[in-house]
């Protein structure tokens, strides 16, 4: 595989692309590239000059950090392009961590054995996560 990693936000099209292979809601274009310039951080994966992975970091830049849409093609799962996604936000996050920051996820069903690896945990069933999606 001819792999190109960069250090960039992805595209509104590379995201919808990524999003779409995994089943996740819709988001409107305008809505991606807003979301996208408040990254502090994104790794792309192209393999023959089209995106194959990514992922990315959001947060405060301080106290909290939280990796999003760590996403591969599924025609690229397996190959080791997940991890290395890993292991580029792992490098960021130690560079530009604190002593205590705290670094979240939400992962997908079924993949929480891929962030194990990366020394995450999950909380106790005495400190519940809680989210809520906006409707408009």
């Amino acid at each position: 595989m001819n792999i190109k990693i960069e250090h960039r936000n992805m595209t509104v099209p590379e995201y919808q692309l990524l999003r779409a292979s995994t089943g996740w809601e819709s988001l409107n274009d305008d809505t991606v590239e807003k979301g996208m310039q408040g990254s502090l951080f994104s790794v792309c994966f192209t393999v023959g000059g089209k995106i194959a992975a990514a992922g990315r970091i959001v947060g405060d830049g301080a106290i909290y950090f939280y990796i999003q849409d760590v996403i591969v093609l599924p025609e690229f799962q397996k190959t080791g392009l997940g991890d290395m996604v890993m292991m580029e936000l792992e490098s960021w996050l130690k560079e530009n961590s604190h002593q205590n920051s705290f670094v979240g996820l939400m992962a997908a069903e079924g993949v929480k054995d891929f962030y194990t690896r990366f020394d995450y945990m999950e909380r106790a069933e005495t400190r519940p996560g809680m989210f809520k999606i906006m409707e408009k």
